[in-house]
């Protein structure tokens, strides 16, 4: 990511509100473009396409909800490896070998979603809706789609065509809308799933022909092995991956098993109370990564650039300097964007203490809405901290600090759900702080032995 970045920044240097205004829109397809066209659809939808929803917007939503929660969740750690083999390839400038690293990963992940969504949607049985097989199908197309749309999403950059990107997914977003209010008519939610889920493949196809117009894909099955080599050499990552997505989700499933309500006639469930709340909280992690990718990453990757250039060539004051460099570069580059995710919570949460508290739901929600803000600042700083072990490939303190976030989620959301009086959202902040925490000292103390690691390294070679 920290490519995009110099990218974004070059942009930022023209100056003008032209300039931050494509690097804004550049930021924001690249960090949540699916999340959030699909959450600007869903709105749209339910204020101007209602009548397609009348058998069962509850169903919509839950088919869209559970398709992003569980895409993450089942193949989060997938995700990390190919991520890790993709750069490697873009690294060495080998774009054919990537883009057919693309085309295998889709294959299998297709493969697996599919199986997951047909067995997922055979077990809905409802009498509200007219065409429930048509619902089906389409509920598991939009399942396969979304994770295909998540593996495009981390290739796509590569061609740093991000005005082009942004109309693609409009032009999906805008396509979504008008199949959903034609089918809606026609054949009500059934057609409104069917609508919504074109318009996801109409973003899918539309992202593969762009990559396909810059480049040719290499063999694919020449990419198998290397590929499942990642698996045996990062398992470590591959376990961070799936600890990170599982513990990003989990108190929502928790609660949605703990304390939601069934969707009429499905084993569908959700709790509206916090999914909305975290929804809207979750929006505020927009500017915060745009500012990570744009600054904090790119501050970073210079200075261990510089540091690690130096291990094989300066005496060890030097590098000894070149390591303090590095130690306070990072700590400058997240105390400045914890001050500015931290000026946008604070705000955000101010201005909910003015809003009436009937349209929140009462005080309970709104003390809900603050715990959630607060756990997204923390989030992201951990988000922060997990990347930048990353980049000293710090796998096994990642792994760690992941599964620490996962089980502090899941067991502080089950024991605040279970209080006399439930307060959601304290499960999340209190796995975030945590979570925080460990990462500022494993990655402290990774700075401080790097060299030693290094040098470890290179004596067994």
């Amino acid at each position: 990511m920290a490519g995009i970045g110099f990218e974004l920044q070059r942009v930022l240097k023209q100056g003008g509100m032209t300039g931050v205004f494509k690097v804004a829109l550049a930021g924001i397809v690249i960090v949540a473009g699916p999340w959030l066209i699909s959450i600007l659809g869903i709105f749209a939808l339910s204020r101007f396409a209602g009548f397609a929803l009348e058998e069962g917007g509850a169903l919509f939503t839950a088919a869209i909800v559970y398709s992003y929660a569980f895409s993450l969740f089942l193949f989060g750690g997938l995700h990390y490896i190919y991520t890790r083999y993709t750069s490697d390839l873009i690294y060495i400038k080998d774009d054919s070998r990537a883009f057919a690293a693309l085309l295998l990963a889709m294959i299998i992940i297709g493969i697996l979603s599919a199986i997951i969504a047909v067995i997922a949607v055979y077990f809905i049985n409802t009498d509200q809706v007219e065409k429930l097989l048509m619902y089906k199908i389409f509920a598991a197309v939009l399942f396969v789609s979304i994770n295909l749309i998540w593996l495009i999403m981390i290739f796509i950059t590569l061609l740093k065509k991000y005005m082009t990107i942004f109309l693609v997914y409009i032009l999906g977003m805008v396509f979504s809308f008008g199949a959903v209010f034609i089918l809606g008519k026609e054949y009500k939610l059934g057609g409104a799933m069917a609508g919504f889920s074109i318009g996801q493949i109409s973003i899918l196809v539309m992202l593969l022909l762009l990559i396909r117009r810059y480049i040719k894909p290499g063999n694919i099955f020449r990419e198998i092995k290397p590929l499942a080599s990642y698996f045996r050499k990062y398992k470590f990552l591959l376990g961070a991956g799936v600890f990170y997505s599982a513990g990003i989700w989990i108190d929502k499933i928790v609660l949605w098993f703990y304390t939601g309500s069934s969707v009429e006639g499905t084993y569908l469930v959700l709790f509206e109370h916090y999914d909305m709340t975290v929804y809207f909280a979750n929006l505020t992690l927009i500017p915060g990564l745009v500012y990570f990718m744009v600054f904090s990453e790119t501050n970073f990757y210079v200075r261990l650039r510089r540091f690690l250039m130096k291990i094989s060539t300066r005496t060890f004051t030097e590098i000894q300097e070149g390591k303090y460099r590095l130690l306070i570069s990072m700590q400058s580059s997240i105390r400045e964007q914890s001050l500015f995710q931290g000026v946008l919570t604070v705000g955000l949460m101010i201005l909910a203490g003015s809003i009436n508290t009937n349209l929140l739901g009462g005080l309970s929600s709104l003390l809900t809405l603050r715990l959630v803000l607060s756990g997204v600042f923390f989030h992201l700083l951990f988000l922060t901290l997990l990347t930048f072990l990353f980049y000293l490939e710090q796998y096994k303190e990642a792994f760690i600090t992941q599964v620490c976030f996962f089980s502090i989620n899941f067991g502080g959301t089950l024991y605040f759900a279970g209080l006399s009086i439930p307060v959601y959202g304290a499960g999340y902040l209190a796995a975030g702080v945590f979570t925080s925490i460990l990462s500022v000292l494993f990655l402290s103390r990774g700075i401080k032995t790097m060299d030693r690691r290094i040098f470890g390294l290179l004596s067994r070679d």
